[in-house]
């Protein structure tokens, strides 16, 4: 019927990459970069493709899109906000953020992630429904969430492994180091950093923002509204309009995530050898990068804050979509006996291609 292999992505971290043959048509889903520096997906034998549909607009998932001329500079298929953001490439189509389309002759389901702005799910109607699940989150304050539809296959998310920790213990973690201390966090600003931004402001403390965390947060009070709850918009772009800017007092929220570049790369080298303020990281430490280095020595701290599903999520999804074929990806199981016996009755494939 059909065959899904993943380029990249697949059980270990990497950049997302995977490809779906169905019915004579060929999708890309997802063309990332990293998360560490110079990670790129192997596409040399993935020949031309007739389409890739992007799940969000983070580079793991889309930061790939130099490699377009590999595999025959196919449209790309994304949502209105990635479409503003990439409009230097061929579109070939607007997913809606929560509606049914039609790619390459394919009846096409999106829904939003929770867990970026303009970020979705990808559901296409073949082999008995093949669900991609990209990265996703069920408990975020800001990003909403739509529950998929039924689905034979579904690439999960599983960035987490078996981690049950919820987002309210991060969220009081994350306070203990914070609250009434001078911090500074290096965050995605089209990610976790108006969310938790948020978090802040409703504990009655207002974190300065860089320009880059201030646009973003804006956005989802304005142009990328419809990528957040109805309740917080109006907040949001509360404090992007009100917000201090850094000044190294109090908690500073500042691009990017991982302190390769932007302001926080700027401030973490300013202050990695002093002894204040805190540096806290709240996401993945790609190897080689600030963020690795700083939490390694000593002289940052690491609290999560949850961006992807814990395990009692995957579980709840693969039970709601009654999926047969679970596929794990960015980030496997210990031992694929373990899952299977909590999957089931659905069948945990770990291979690389995965024969639908």
């Amino acid at each position: 019927m059909g065959l899904l292999t993943a380029i990249s992505g697949g059980g270990a971290k990497g950049p997302a990459c995977f490809l779906l043959e169905a019915e004579g048509r060929r999708l890309l889903l997802d063309l990332g970069y990293g998360p560490q520096p110079g990670l790129w997906p192997d596409v040399s034998r993935v020949g031309k493709v007739d389409a890739l549909l992007l799940s969000h607009a983070h580079r793991d998932h889309a930061g790939g899109l130099k490699l377009l001329p590999d595999i025959g500079n196919p449209p790309l298929y994304l949502s209105e906000p990635l479409a503003h953001l990439l409009k230097d490439h061929a579109i070939g189509g607007i997913f809606p953020l929560h509606d049914t389309t039609e790619v390459m002759g394919f009846k096409v389901t999106t829904g939003r992630n929770g867990h970026a702005p303009g970020g979705v799910w990808i559901h296409v109607d073949t082999c008995g429904g093949v669900l991609y699940m990209g990265d996703c989150c069920f408990e975020s304050l800001i990003y909403a969430y739509d529950p998929p539809p039924p689905a034979r296959i579904v690439i999960i998310d599983t960035s987490y492994g078996s981690y049950e920790t919820p987002l309210t213990e991060c969220a009081r973690m994350l306070d203990e180091q914070c609250l009434g201390k001078d911090v500074l966090m290096p965050l995605p600003p089209g990610g976790r950093a108006p969310e938790i931004a948020l978090h802040f402001v409703r504990k009655g403390v207002a974190p300065a923002l860089d320009d880059a965390v201030r646009q973003a947060t804006g956005w989802l009070g304005a142009e990328h509204a419809e990528s957040a709850l109805p309740g917080v918009r109006s907040e949001l772009a509360r404090i992007a309009r009100d917000a201090p800017a850094i000044g190294g007092r109090g908690i500073s929220l500042a691009a990017t995530a991982d302190g390769t570049a932007g302001m926080a790369a700027r401030l973490i080298e300013k202050y990695e050898q002093a002894s204040a303020p805190d540096i806290i990281f709240t996401g993945y430490l790609p190897p080689g990068t600030p963020a690795e280095r700083t939490t390694r020595s000593g002289r940052a701290k690491y609290i999560r804050w949850n961006v992807h599903p814990r395990f009692s999520d995957n579980v709840a999804l693969v039970r709601a979509t009654r999926a047969q074929i679970v596929i794990p990806a960015f980030g496997g199981p210990k031992t694929g006996e373990d899952w299977a016996r909590v999957f089931a009755p659905a069948q945990v494939v770990l291979s690389t291609v995965v024969d639908l």
